[in-house]
């Protein structure tokens, strides 16, 4: 049985998007996170060259929800999205839960439905996060109940430790969970409890993350969950941390295929 694939998202390296691409390869990633503003014109023949994979495109924003005046931008930016996907080989989009305060509570359902549709078209799956700050869909459980009810088979949960644990979670949250319906599963760290008050939080979350092994989360209560529910997916590191940033990006990418290796070698 193949292992998982590992990945790093390129939130971690500062640089030219060339160099972070090479610097995840050659530390050991088999695959990266692209973030849309690092996809350049040759950025699949350098993968392809490199032998690097992309594990998804983010991050397509808000897209839940939207309120009349936005809703058609945002099915726009699934197109645009879906095309810079198929433009890099890659085939699946993130797409986290709405962080709007002005979202429309009765479209959550519908406009998800549509964007499993169209992905569908394009044989494309949906990454679908419940990030801790968000209006709806805040929590694992949550996010889970949402996804049991729509039965879309081309969406799928993102396993974020820190969403989790943010909010007062914990490893249990994934129990009853099939491995399946898990897309990916982003490891980290954190020093504290983080605010939660939702612009520091949101704050806290894009600067202090650690990665894993450095703080107070049970990182490996989570993988042991994981293992024993037979999750073959992609495994990553997903930190967002300004000194880890300053570096240069290969000593940071190795630091992170480090920390990725202690819980999930």
């Amino acid at each position: 049985m193949p292992s998982n694939p590992k990945f790093l998202n390129l939130v971690l390296l500062n640089g030219e998007p060339e160099a972070k691409l090479r610097a995840a390869r050659a530390a050991g990633f088999d695959q990266v996170e692209i973030w849309q503003d690092d996809v350049q014109a040759d950025t699949r023949a350098l993968a392809e060259q490199i032998q690097l994979g992309f594990t998804n495109v983010q991050v397509l924003r808000d897209f839940t929800g939207a309120p009349d005046h936005a809703r058609l931008q945002k099915r726009a930016e699934l197109r645009a999205f879906i095309a810079l996907a198929q433009r890099i080989g890659c085939d699946t989009i993130q797409a986290p839960a709405t962080t709007r305060e002005d979202y429309v509570p009765a479209r959550i359902d519908e406009d998800l439905r549509w964007l499993a549709s169209e992905a569908a078209r394009y044989n494309m799956r949906i990454m679908y996060e419940p990030m801790a700050w968000c209006s709806v869909d805040n929590t694992l459980p949550l996010a889970w109940e949402r996804l049991q009810r729509l039965d879309q088979p081309n969406i799928g949960l993102v396993i974020d430790l820190f969403h989790i644990c943010a909010r007062g979670g914990d490893a249990a949250q994934l129990d009853g969970i099939p491995a399946d319906r898990i897309y990916e599963v982003q490891l980290c760290d954190m020093a504290e409890h983080p605010p939660q008050q939702k612009a520091a939080l949101s704050d806290y979350a894009r600067h202090q993350r650690l990665l894993p092994g450095d703080g107070i989360i049970d990182v490996g209560r989570f993988v042991d969950k994981l293992k024993s529910a037979g999750y073959r997916g992609p495994v990553g590191i997903e930190v967002f941390n300004d000194a880890l940033k300053a570096q240069p990006p290969e000593v940071a990418a190795r630091q992170a295929w480090k920390a990725l290796n202690r819980f999930w070698p």
